[in-house]
């Protein structure tokens, strides 16, 4: 797929989009693990932007617009305390439960919409999920 965005706008969108979020993006600060994980979230999320799937609004909010299925625009906003408490919601074990009702009340959707998307799709989400959990 070509990119439609050029590498150092998705780069800055990314930043803006971290600045915004209040994200902790500081890699020499990281172990290797945390690093690791963080670069493989954040590419996911540059390559979005470098498609033309995803973009960081004026509030700095991601907007992504999955490929297949349901294509409608999903805002992930910054996570609340309740968006949180909806874990507790689901039983032990039930982590990807747990993670895509997490997702469904970032989004002001449903965890619904998470269970249905394709795989491309769904990892986009989840590297944002990620990033705003970390």
């Amino acid at each position: 797929m070509d990119s439609k965005i050029a590498p150092e706008v998705a780069e800055a969108e990314f930043a803006r989009f971290a600045a915004a979020m209040d994200l902790d993006v500081d890699v020499e600060r990281m172990d290797g693990d945390d690093k690791e994980n963080f670069t493989k979230q954040k590419r996911r999320v540059t390559r979005a932007i470098e498609h033309g799937h995803l973009v960081v609004d004026d509030k700095g909010q991601p907007i992504f617009t999955p490929q297949l299925g349901d294509t409608s625009p999903i805002t992930f906003f910054e996570p609340t305390g309740s968006a949180l408490m909806s874990m507790d919601k689901r039983k032990e074990g039930e982590n990807v439960a747990k993670t895509y009702a997490t997702m469904g009340e970032m989004t002001k959707t449903s965890a619904a919409r998470f269970s249905a998307m394709n795989g491309r799709d769904l990892k986009v989400c989840q590297a944002l999920y990620l990033l705003f959990l970390s």
